[in-house]
């Protein structure tokens, strides 16, 4: 069984032309910072080309320990604030005062003499 096409126009005399103008200019001249980050990763790239396997795979585990770890210390505080007030150096409970030195108003002492 055949399916019939939909008659749809083809062809360049139907393709709808894009002007010389772009999003974004094309650059005229290549910058230092582009030519040294081709650089670094080229030798970046040939660096891990040679390694073995295991290697790669302990560097893959490296990185993502790396990260892992810089993300839980940059939201320390947070993390910290989450845990709640049982936990060692957390947020002190809401019915303690921040600061454990005696009102003098509150609790009057007598001079000694």
């Amino acid at each position: 069984m055949t399916t019939k096409r939909t008659a749809r126009p083809r062809g360049s005399a139907t393709a709808r032309r894009r002007g010389s103008t772009t999003r974004y200019p094309a650059r005229r001249r290549r910058s230092t910072a582009s030519t040294i980050g081709a650089a670094l990763g080229l030798l970046l790239v040939s660096t891990v080309l040679k390694m073995s396997w295991p290697m790669r795979l302990g560097l893959v585990g490296l990185v993502l320990v790396l990260g892992l770890a810089w993300i839980l210390w940059s939201h320390r505080a947070e993390i910290r604030a989450a845990a709640g007030p049982d936990v060692p150096g957390g947020a002190a409970p809401a019915d303690t005062p921040p600061d454990s030195t005696p009102d003098p108003i509150q609790n009057p002492q007598e001079p000694s003499s």
